[in-house]
């Protein structure tokens, strides 16, 4: 997971985090069955791992990252608390800017634009000067409506970063960065057991692999490198 949320261009106000995709998306119920059955094929081996076992690093870094992902989680709750509670301060939320929509122009006056059109030549239909005055009424009481919509917004974000909403937001970006690089470092390193592939898989579920994939367009370096696992293993074999 990249140290980025993805925020509506240039609006100030998260369109979606990071913290509200893990939370939102449908796909957290089947990493909540994939860690569950994980759980119940493998146990997490003991913090002393013997030295002569293949895989006792990964069990190492394993044991480590878990206690990454509950510092993340813990975050990420304390996080969600000062959202709500900032939004709850605020009132409503307005309309915001990039889901305003331009109603469609009424008929009588596309039609009496349509009539004016006929009389323009092809080089000045770019200035509107020769569209008729209701229709020039009509667009700029779109335009006001726009800039009202823009200001309202403008306002909303403004009070919102007063109660600091997102105070928490940059420590839970360090913490799923951590969380992150412990799925790489995992990933990285060779697995010799079936015990060293789930510890994989779990850093696969902790970082929100199938997420991370859909929504976040980064390699699902996981299960890439737990294939290379099993074709390894059955060329031992």
């Amino acid at each position: 997971m990249p140290n980025t949320h993805v925020r509506a261009a240039a609006e100030g106000m998260p369109a979606i985090s990071r913290r509200r995709l893990l939370n939102l998306t449908g796909a957290g119920l089947a990493l909540a069955a994939s860690a569950a059955s994980v759980r119940n094929a493998s146990a997490t081996p003991p913090v002393a791992a013997p030295a002569e076992h293949p895989d006792a690093e990964l069990f190492r870094l394993d044991q480590e990252m878990e206690a990454a992902h509950a510092r993340m989680k813990r975050m990420e709750r304390a996080s969600s608390r000062a959202d709500r509670k900032a939004l709850k301060a605020v009132g409503p939320r307005p309309t915001h800017p990039s889901d305003w929509k331009s109603p469609s122009m009424p008929e009588h006056l596309s039609e009496m634009r349509e009539a004016a059109l006929k009389s323009v030549l092809f080089v000045d239909v770019v200035n509107t000067d020769w569209e008729p005055a209701p229709v020039r009424a009509w667009r700029d009481a779109i335009k006001q409506e726009k800039a009202q919509v823009r200001a309202a917004w403008d306002e909303y974000w403004a009070k919102l970063k007063d109660l600091e909403h997102d105070a928490n937001e940059d420590a839970f970006n360090a913490c799923v960065n951590e969380v992150d690089e412990f799925t790489k470092r995992i990933c990285s390193i060779p697995a010799h057991t079936f015990e060293g592939m789930a510890v994989k898989l779990r850093a696969h579920v902790r970082s929100g692999g199938e997420i991370e994939k859909e929504e976040m367009y980064l390699d699902d370096y996981a299960f890439s490198s737990i294939a290379a696992d099993i074709k390894r293993l059955v060329g031992e074999v």
